[in-house]
């Protein structure tokens, strides 16, 4: 097998994209009405939203389109969120406030089929729902009740019940559980490049390889510093979530950084019928969840995370191989052959948050892993909060940038958190 190093983009999305996306480096010096840093769903989907507005918008990448979290994705499309249902997030915002972001995580997906269909974007879209199926009786019951929430504000939601479960899956080992029939799922590096094509082609400015270096405030302008250039701007976006550095030192401090790991099996040819006949997406109720979708060549992608990183590329395999044949037995020993893995957000609350500084520096974070839909949903967001639009008005409000207790020693054991996980799953009835 060989080895992938961290931060690497999916051989594997590469390998399927059809899509295709080149720009040069910063060479100069230029000047925009918005600068936009990170070239992943998020930076581009605002980056589009803006140039739609009139916005003579520069998008700067580090590296390369799709090269970040948004191409290393396992590709599934949720219009939910990880913890919050809508009661939930009524708790946290009520009034019209939690209302209005309610219905925008209920079109997240909505959102990212239209760019897709609007835009003739390649990327192996399907939109045959999500299944969340429960790993006990008694979070089958939770959420059997999360979707009668999110279909009583209009949401396609429904309960599933164990027989229909277990023929959708393709096993039994599950309890029922739930279905959000808006979902699916994508080859999310091919998305994130189709999506700088049109990007491009609606007027934004792409610089490829080109990492922002330094902020630097000059009057009412900011001097955005890369290597072999420089970029003037009364506004910059940040969409560089975990990569964020010291860009903007408070909001690195208030995320915590998780490496997350995908892995695919080679095509399974027939038996890929047997798994997720009707190619939905799915992803489980534990707190270390079990996922998994088939690509277009019928390979299984699944994940998952690890408490100790050292051997990876040979550990994270080996573990999605056990847990895989466990729900289904047929699977060949040591199928999954294809690795990669990176770094993403994660806020402690685990809702998103949209910042705004007085001097023209904007941003939101935490994608807590459901990045795909939800990025596509926040464009507008974002872009609201730079055009001007009152706080008042916008489906999710600018808050302060909080900090994380202790960031430095929660950023590097996190992952620690990982065996009382396993056994609160284990524990569950």
């Amino acid at each position: 097998m060989t080895s992938w190093p961290v931060d690497t983009p999916s051989p594997l999305w590469m390998q399927l994209s059809r899509e295709r996306f080149e720009s040069e480096p910063l060479k100069g010096s230029a000047s925009a009405d918005i600068v936009v840093i990170g070239g992943g769903i998020s930076g581009l989907a605002t980056a589009l939203e803006l140039a739609r507005r009139g916005q003579r918008v520069v998008l700067l990448e580090a590296a390369k389109i799709g090269y970040g979290a948004s191409g290393r994705a396992n590709g599934q499309v949720i219009s939910a969120l990880t913890r919050h249902g809508p009661d939930a997030i009524r708790r946290v915002w009520p009034g019209e406030r939690g209302e209005r972001f309610i219905r925008l995580v209920a079109g997240a997906g909505d959102r990212l089929y239209e760019l897709i269909e609007r835009y003739g974007i390649d990327c192996d879209a399907r939109r045959n729902g999500w299944l969340q199926p429960a790993h006990s009786p008694g979070r089958a019951k939770r959420v059997a009740a999360l979707a009668a929430q999110w279909a009583a504000v209009g949401a396609p939601t429904v309960a599933v019940g164990v027989q229909e479960m277990a023929i959708r899956l393709g096993t039994d080992a599950y309890h029922g559980g739930w279905e959000h029939r808006t979902g699916g799922h994508i080859n999310p590096y091919a998305f994130t490049v189709g999506l700088a094509r049109t990007a491009a082609g609606e007027g934004v400015v792409i610089h490829e390889k080109t990492p922002a270096l330094a902020l630097n405030r000059s009057g009412d302008v900011w001097e955005v510093v890369t290597p072999s250039g420089l970029v003037r701007s009364p506004k910059v976006a940040l969409a560089t979530a975990a990569h964020t550095g010291d860009l903007w030192p408070e909001l690195r401090r208030s995320i915590v950084p998780v490496t997350s790991y995908q892995s695919a099996t080679r095509p399974l040819g027939s038996l890929a019928q047997d798994v997720l006949p009707g190619d939905e997406a799915s992803s489980d109720t534990r707190m270390d969840l079990r996922y998994f979708r088939k690509d277009r060549e019928g390979r299984l992608v699944s994940g998952g995370a690890l408490a100790i990183q050292v051997a990876a590329s040979l550990r994270l395999p080996a573990l999605v191989d056990r847990r895989l044949r466990a729900l289904f037995p047929a699977l060949p020993h040591g199928a999954f052959d294809t690795f990669w893995g990176g770094r993403i957000a994660m806020t402690v609350d685990r809702l998103p948050r949209l910042h705004r500084r007085a001097d023209g520096l904007y941003t939101w974070i935490g994608c807590n892993g459901r990045g795909l839909a939800l990025a596509c949903a926040m464009a507008p967001v974002l872009a609201d909060a730079i055009c001007g639009v009152p706080d008042d008005e916008m489906a999710l409000r600018p808050v302060p940038v909080p900090s994380v207790p202790f960031h430095p020693f929660v950023s590097r054991t996190a992952r620690l958190i990982l065996p009382w996980m396993r056994w609160q799953d284990s524990r569950e009835v």
